[in-house]
Order: C-alpha cells, then sequence, then structure tokens
C-alpha cells in the first residue's frame, strides 16, 4: 500500500486506496467501479494484472501477497460449497413488510428501510405453519445490477442454528447491511433449510 498510496489514494478515478488508511482502503478497494479486485478469480483481479503503468508494476514478492490476501478473502466470503438452498432473487419494497416463502410452510419475513442509502432489515422472522423446520446460517447475498455479488462480510446470522415446531414464530435480530444498497436485490442462501 506504501508504494501505491501516492497516487491510487487520492487521484480521482484510480483512488481505490482512498482514504489511504488501511481499513478506509479495505472498504473502498472492494466497492471501487470499475472493479479492481475479482473474487470469482483473484488471479485476474485489475489490481494484480495492471503490471507497469504511470507508476510501477507489482514486485513479485508483492503479487504474491495480494494474490494470498484475494484467495483468503474469497475463501471467506465465499458460501460453503455444499450450501443446497438458495431463496431469491428477492426484489426489496422500501418501509413495507415483505414475506419471502422458504418452502417446507414456512416463511421468512422483514421490514426493509433505508440507512444512508444502506439496507437495514428490522422485525425479522421466521415462521412455520402445519411443518417443523431445521434452519441454519442464512447468508444474505446483495445482486446489484453490476453483477458483482457483495456477501454480508459481517454474516450477521452465522451462529443461527434453529428447530422450529410447526406453527412457531421466531424473532430474529435486526440487521443492517453497510454495503448493501437499499433498492437492490437480494439472495438468501441457507446451509441447512429442511424438515427435521
Amino acid at each position: 500500500m506504501a508504494r501505491c498510496v501516492g497516487c491510487h489514494g487520492s487521484q480521482p478515478a484510480i483512488d481505490f486506496l482512498a482514504p489511504g488508511t488501511p481499513d478506509g482502503a479495505y472498504v473502498t478497494m472492494f466497492a471501487f467501479q470499475p472493479p479492481v479486485v475479482d473474487l470469482d478469480s483473484p488471479g485476474s483481479s485489475l489490481v494484480l494484472t495492471m503490471g507497469k503503468h504511470t507508476g510501477p508494476a507489482l514486485e513479485a514478492t508483492e503479487s504474491a501477497a495480494i494474490l494470498d490476501w484475494l484467495t483468503k478473502e474469497r475463501d471467506e466470503r465465499t458460501p460453503p460449497a455444499g450450501m443446497p438452498i438458495v431463496i431469491g432473487p428477492v426484489t426489496l419494497a422500501l418501509d413495507t413488510r415483505t414475506s419471502i416463502d422458504l418452502g417446507h410452510g414456512a416463511t421468512l419475513a422483514f421490514r426493509a428501510t433505508s440507512f444512508d442509502g444502506d439496507l437495514d432489515l428490522s422485525a425479522i422472522q421466521i415462521a412455520t405453519t402445519s411443518s417443523a423446520l431445521h434452519v441454519t446460517h442464512p447468508l444474505f447475498v446483495s445482486r446489484p445490477a453490476s453483477g458483482i455479488a457483495v456477501v454480508d462480510d459481517i454474516d450477521h446470522f452465522d451462529d443461527l442454528d434453529l428447530e422450529l415446531g410447526a406453527n412457531s414464530v421466531q424473532p430474529l435480530t435486526s440487521a443492517t447491511f453497510l454495503d448493501f444498497a437499499a433498492t437492490d436485490p437480494i439472495t438468501i442462501h441457507f446451509l441447512e433449510l429442511e424438515a427435521p
């Protein structure tokens, strides 16, 4: 970062390391348009493939360190390979209650609002009807028009493992997704979503 931040921390249109601090650059780098990071193929990320330009190309040790970091980011952000259930995409209606059919006679309901442009979900609950349901680890993913999925990097519900009986309602904690535009559709990936 120290070698690149001189230009990429402040020059318009190439400032993917703004504001020049590690925490700030981390957020900016993943949100930058056009994308400089490709988590589907870390080695193809523009941050690695740019080569010599107005500034110097990355040294081999720098490239290796960045590739290792991007690979670890991909592994951390990508849902587990065996994740069988994806619900959506769901187009959100702000300031109204949304109810999503989970199958098995169950629904996930919440109120979606905009919090400074980001997505805020409140009054979240999972409800069952005549069947019991086992629910594990719902992971929320934003699906912007750019086509680059934004995974909930906080992973708000990573420790959720519920056994709901028939005709049950289980409230969940509210969540603000700071990297999700409130107007973008979402998908929800469940590690398990099945009748026990």
